[in-house]
């Protein structure tokens, strides 16, 4: 079955975005709606893989990664990624917060 996300038209004018780099942007919204990803924002995605996806660099995207994390946006360990606040780039509806307990 084919997953579908939602990304809030708000987000391209959210402040944490507005201040990131184009790649950055490209990226972040990578995290948000690549084919890995579930209702809850956290899943498991090797870096190579996230590099073949995105077609950008492994070091370049681990620089972007390591600067998510200092501003406490994503997380990435041992081959897991948790993107903080995912939901609220989400359109909710009684089976979407079903789908996130299940998760």
């Amino acid at each position: 079955m084919a997953k579908k996300r939602y990304i809030d038209t708000k987000f391209w004018s959210d402040n944490y975005i507005t201040e990131l780099d184009p790649l950055e942007r490209y990226l972040f919204l990578y995290f948000l709606s690549n084919e890995h990803t579930n209702l809850c924002g956290a899943y498991e995605i090797p870096i190579r893989i996230m590099a073949f996806e995105t077609g950008l660099d492994v070091d370049m995207l681990k620089k972007m990664m390591t600067r998510f994390e200092t501003d406490n946006k994503v997380i990435y360990r041992n081959g897991w990624i948790v993107v903080k606040n995912f939901i609220k780039n989400q359109v909710l509806n009684p089976s979407v917060i079903e789908g996130i307990q299940r998760e």
